[in-house]
Formats: structure tokens, C-alpha cells, sequence
């Protein structure tokens, strides 16, 4: 490692020292009325059980836990002990950790620079993660679905694509509606940002918002909205001569979709969507290949056993087609290249994904409320500073190397070293960098991104230059 990379690294562990040391989280635990007297577990000792140990504190025994804690601090306590300080304070503790980090932006916003920059100074996805936990907690967290007895919860995360940063985590009931999440989110729209949303938060109104504060977005259009094309008829002649009124006529989906081959591509360039709120947009059609059809069909059907409901028969023929609507100029982003710039959005999915793999944040017995809500923050803190670390190599090992980074392998390699950087954080900066410097290497050596035949991989859609490898199976 040169020496650049090495002093970068360092500012690196100056920030996470900055954020995570004792005596920052022992100030935090007192602030939150988690220290009012002098105790032997320190809010530092007890955010290390719920963060750095890797421990599922809502799913193992409070006896195991007991043991794994007198093992990393020398600590001991009863289980009885350790389930009262599973209490109210225990959880404003974490939570305020947890916005602290938020807050400081950890990652130093470092984004990745790629043929997109020159338009779009941020990528915000959003999306939510749902999990069913002990109907005991169903008053309050209720499930989705309208079943009373059931019990769930749902994480909203909003990230920058090329950054990483997180601008939104909230926990809430696996019953709220994400279109009123997303409605709430309109005060944060900034100019010259893309917003790329999935159906759940498809809300004209705030398209039309994004649209006015200068902003941009991507999203599917759902079926059942009215698209019209508008025409100039004209109207009695006057003394200044001949005048024509706007006249709106519906276009016809199923016409459109009958005319095209599978795998073609077609624009409507400027048109207006809603009933309502008609807003003016650009619509692209992707014709489904017959495989891509069945399958959303069959989707379709187990929707419909699942949730008991009953689709009209024209929304299950518009099941051919996929409909994406955008205020991107077409100089910017030509027809052919909506459909790859959307699936961006399946990033958020891969992050939800390592959330339950290797953070098991849905893997609750049926404990008492508090100790859940230890549980939901502490691996909220550990993914956070997971996700920050490992943004933050993916941009050193592209711009000092030309490499591209899997996340998906650089989560689980960055969580394996959580101990290292825990007692690194009891020591001092120095050896917190080393221990990056270490881990810098081993991602460059094990943590790269293989290329599949004929996929593109995020670094490809969003024209980064850099070096890259194809693995040896390749699919079609």
C-alpha cells in the first residue's frame, strides 16, 4: 500500500475514532440517562454487545451473551442483570448513536465520479425492508396485510448510489404506507438529484415536486394510470383570426403493446399521465419476452391467492409490457438505456439482502420490547459503519487501483473484522488504520467483482472507467 492510500486510510480511522470512542459514547450514554450513576458497564461496554461482538441479542441467550461479554471486556454480569439493562434508557442510547452517525455523515462523501456526474449530483434510491416479529408486539408494531394478531416491522433506508451516504433510516410499523413515507420526503428534494422510485411510492404529486425544485426521476408507471396525448382542435374563427384549444385523448396501451416485437423499445416522448393531476412526462415501453411475461403473470396469481384480490383482465394483458416515465431529456439518457439505468435500483435490495444475511436483523425470539429494539439499533449501528467502511474502499480501490468492488462480498469481509475494530478503538488512531490498512488489502485481494457474460454490473451502467475480470462460468 503507498503512502497516499495509507494517510487516506488514516483520516479514515480518524473519523470513525472521532464518532466511536469511549469517551464520545460514554458522553452519549449519559445525555440519554443509560449512565446516571457510575457503573462498571459503560454505554462504550454496552454498545460493543449490541455492535462490535456480533452478537444477535434478540435470538441468543441472555447466559451466552453473559459469557461472550465477560470475554471481550472482562465484565460480569448475571443474565438477570444483563436482561434489566435491556431497558427504555438502553434503547434512547443506541437510537441517539445511531443519529449521531447519521448526522456526521461518517463516509466523508466520497462519491464515485461516473458519466452521470455532469448531470446528476446524487442517485437517491428509496425503498423499504419488511420482517414479521412475535405477535406480542403487535400493538405497537402491527403488521401489514389488515391481520389485527400479527405483528412486523418496516425499515425505510433512502441512499445515494454513488456515495453511499444514507439520508433516511426510520423504523416503524410493518403496516406504514410508503406512499405516505414518501409524501413526507418531498421537503428534501434538491435540485440537479435523481430520484429513482419502485411503484409502492408511485405519487404523481411528487414527481411533479421533484419536477418543479428542478430535480429528476425514474420510475415504473403503474397500469391503471390514464395516459393522454395532447391535440390542438380548433375553434370558431374570430376577428385575429383562427384559435385551437387543447383536447386530451387516451392512448391506447393494449394498441401500442400489439404492435411491438419482444425486446423492442418504444418512446412517447411528451405526454401526461393522471386523471386528476395530469403531468407531462416521457413514457417508455419495454416489450416483455414471452418467458418475462409468464413469469410476471404467474407473480400476478400468487398476488392475487395472497392478498385476495382480483385484477381486471386489461392489467393482466398489460403484463407484456413494462412502462417507465421520466423527466430526463432524451439527450441525456436515450430510450435503449432507461431500462438498465432503472434496475439500478435493485442495489437497495442487495444491501436489504445483507441485512438479513449476515446481520439476521429479522431474527427475534419472543422477548420483551426493549431488548428488540437493542437488537434493531445495535445492527443498524453495525451496518452503518459496515456500509460507510465499505463505500469508502470501493471508491479508494476504483480510484487508486481501476478495480470495482462487490458489496455484497465487502459486507461480509468488513463484518468479520469488527472485533479488530474494536479493540483497535480502545487504543488509538494508529492502530485503528492498520487494521484498515489490513483489510484495504485483503478486499483488493478477495473482494472484487466478477463479471457474468453479457451483464452489466453497476460500474458499467454508470460508465466508470476501470479494469475488471470475467469469471470463468460464464451465463448467458
Amino acid at each position: 500500500m503507498s503512502i497516499r492510500e495509507e494517510n487516506e486510510l488514516f483520516l479514515f480511522a480518524e473519523e470513525l475514532q472521532r464518532c466511536m470512542s469511549p469517551a464520545v459514547l460514554n458522553q452519549l450514554a449519559k445525555e440519554t440517562g443509560y449512565m446516571i450513576r457510575k457503573r462498571k458497564c459503560h454505554g462504550q461496554h454496552f454498545l460493543a454487545l449490541c455492535v462490535w461482538l456480533s452478537q444477535r441479542v434478540a435470538s441468543t441467550s441472555l447466559a451466552h451473551l453473559c459469557s461472550r461479554f465477560e470475554t471481550a471486556t472482562g465484565i460480569l454480569l448475571s443474565p438477570e442483570g444483563l436482561n434489566q439493562r435491556f431497558n427504555s434508557s438502553s434503547v434512547s442510547f443506541l437510537r441517539k448513536v445511531f443519529s449521531h452517525l447519521l448526522q456526521e455523515k461518517l463516509i466523508g462523501l466520497s462519491p464515485i465520479t461516473t458519466s452521470l456526474s455532469t448531470y446528476f449530483e446524487r442517485i437517491r434510491i428509496l425503498d423499504s425492508t419488511t420482517f414479521q416479529v412475535s405477535n406480542r408486539f403487535t400493538a405497537s408494531y402491527p403488521g401489514a396485510g389488515g391481520c389485527s394478531h400479527t405483528a412486523g416491522i418496516k425499515i425505510q433506508l433512502e441512499y445515494d448510489l454513488c456515495s453511499g451516504q444514507f439520508f433516511d433510516v426510520h423504523v416503524g410499523a410493518g403496516k406504514q404506507s410508503d406512499l405516505n413515507y414518501s409524501a413526507d420526503k418531498i421537503k428534501t428534494i434538491r435540485e440537479k438529484e435523481l430520484y429513482i422510485r419502485d411503484l409502492g411510492y408511485f405519487r404523481l404529486k411528487d414527481f411533479e415536486a421533484m419536477q418543479s425544485k428542478g430535480a429528476y426521476y425514474l420510475s415504473r408507471l403503474k397500469l391503471t394510470t390514464t395516459i393522454y396525448q395532447e391535440e390542438q382542435e380548433p375553434t370558431a374563427s374570430s376577428k385575429k383570426g383562427k384559435k385551437s384549444k387543447p383536447v386530451y385523448t387516451k392512448i391506447d396501451l393494449e394498441g401500442i403493446m400489439e404492435q411491438l416485437e419482444p425486446g423492442d423499445v418504444y418512446e412517447l416522448p411528451n405526454v401526461y399521465v393522471g386523471s386528476q393531476e395530469r403531468l407531462s412526462t416521457r413514457l417508455i415501453i419495454y416489450k416483455c419476452t414471452e418467458e418475462q411475461t409468464q413469469k410476471r403473470l404467474k407473480d400476478r396469481a400468487i398476488r392475487e391467492k395472497k392478498k385476495g384480490i382480483t385484477y381486471t383482465e386489461r392489467t393482466k394483458r398489460l403484463q407484456g409490457i413494462t412502462i417507465y416515465m421520466t423527466n430526463i431529456p432524451s439527450e441525456w439518457i436515450a430510450k435503449e438505456h432507461v431500462y438498465d439505468l432503472y434496475s439500478l435500483r435493485w442495489q437497495i435490495e442487495i444491501l436489504f439482502k445483507t441485512w438479513k444475511s449476515f446481520f439476521q436483523i429479522h431474527h427475534c425470539k419472543s422477548i420483551k420490547q426493549e431488548r428488540l429494539e437493542c437488537h434493531l439499533y445495535g445492527q443498524l449501528i453495525a451496518i452503518l459503519l459496515c456500509s460507510s467502511t465499505m463505500f469508502k474502499m470501493r471508491e479508494l480501490l476504483l480510484r487508486k487501483k481501476q478495480k470495482e468492488l462487490s458489496e455484497y462480498k465487502a459486507m461480509y469481509i468488513i463484518k468479520d473484522y469488527f472485533l479488530l475494530f474494536y479493540q483497535a478503538l480502545q487504543k488509538n488512531t494508529q492502530e485503528l488504520s492498520k487494521i484498515l490498512s489490513r483489510l484495504f488489502d485483503l478486499l483488493q485481494k478477495n473482494g472484487r467483482k466478477s463479471h457474468r457474460y453479457r451483464k452489466k454490473t453497476v460500474f458499467d451502467i454508470l460508465g466508470v472507467v476501470y479494469n475488471y475480470i470475467t469469471s470463468a462460468r460464464k451465463i448467458a
